[in-house]
């Protein structure tokens, strides 16, 4: 799509922009990829016109450009997530073997990445943005849970963090050039899976299918003591067999759409892992990306 106002002005050597790069950010929003999803491109004009004031030949080499701009001046959260699905997902593992949920509830807390293959294994999120407050609340409902966990953080947090973890927990961080080094290892989960968490952090229809599992049947019982029903399963099963369904349940009601996953420009890999669209959506989406000419027009 071609815009045609320009609105950066250059004293010297510095350019000023309209708008921030923190505005420009929210072009990877769930809001404004569904407003795209369908056809409304206003924000995008604007981000077009007002941080870079000049045309791009396709959507999808405007949104990398946009990341470009997360790489140099604002890692948040998006930014860190989309390097986890990047590096860890598609870089060791397939969408047809594993699976990534994000904002996954566990207790109190919600953790930012739970990646399941073999295993499950939890990744939060700390960026130089973020606050530390909350982190010891959150690795304690983690490691009751989960085989692995890890804090992803930025270098700035990465003595704060250590401090914070228990030794169990390993640490990440994020270097200049988009890599993850890993500062220590996670060590594999030693006590018991904390069942009352683990229930709870199911649907109706995935604890259903977890004592089928577990049991061969679903529990012969009126609706309203199905939840008692499934929990007295889940709560009596022999650990290791309990550990496996779990991973084969969520594996199975919360998968990856691979296709959709797979048609993603690089900068948007995240979107199709942590935003839900309707089949419409996706679908225009992904033709988007893909056509070199946009039908919308150009601002006056």
């Amino acid at each position: 799509f071609t815009l045609i106002r320009r609105t950066q002005t250059v004293y010297g050597d510095v350019l000023l922009r309209d708008i921030s790069i923190k505005t420009a950010a929210k072009v990877f929003s769930s809001a404004q990829l569904s407003a795209v999803a369908k056809g409304d491109f206003a924000f995008v004009k604007k981000v077009s016109a007002e941080y870079f004031g000049k045309p791009f030949e396709s959507l999808g080499a405007f949104y990398d450009s946009v990341y470009d701009g997360l790489s140099e001046n604002y890692r948040a959260e998006y930014f860190f997530k989309n390097y986890l699905i990047l590096r860890h997902l598609i870089g060791r593992h397939s969408a047809k073997t594993a699976t990534m949920l994000t904002e996954f509830r566990v207790g109190k807390s919600k953790a930012d990445c739970v990646i399941l293959n073999g295993k499950s294994t939890c990744y939060e999120i700390k960026t130089e943005f973020d606050s530390l407050n909350r982190l010891d609340t959150q690795l304690q409902d983690y490691v009751r849970l989960f085989d692995e966990v890890y804090v992803v953080c930025s270098d700035s947090h990465f003595e704060p963090v250590l401090n914070i973890a228990p030794p169990n927990v390993g640490v990440l961080t994020l270097n200049k050039n988009n890599y993850f080094k890993t500062k220590r290892k996670a060590t594999l989960r030693q006590t018991p899976l904390d069942r009352d968490m683990l229930f709870k952090s199911l649907r109706k229809d995935e604890y259903m299918a977890l004592t089928c599992l577990l049991t061969g049947s679903s529990p012969n019982v009126a609706n309203g003591k199905i939840f008692s029903a499934c929990f007295d399963v889940v709560a009596n099963a022999p650990e290791e067999l309990l550990a496996s369904c779990y991973l084969k349940v969520l594996k199975k009601y919360r998968p990856l759409n691979g296709a959709f996953l797979d048609a993603l420009p690089v900068s948007l890999k995240n979107a199709a892992v942590s935003y839900q669209f309707s089949s419409t959506e996706i679908t225009s989406l992904t033709n988007f990306l893909k056509d070199k000419e946009i039908p919308c027009t150009v601002p006056s």
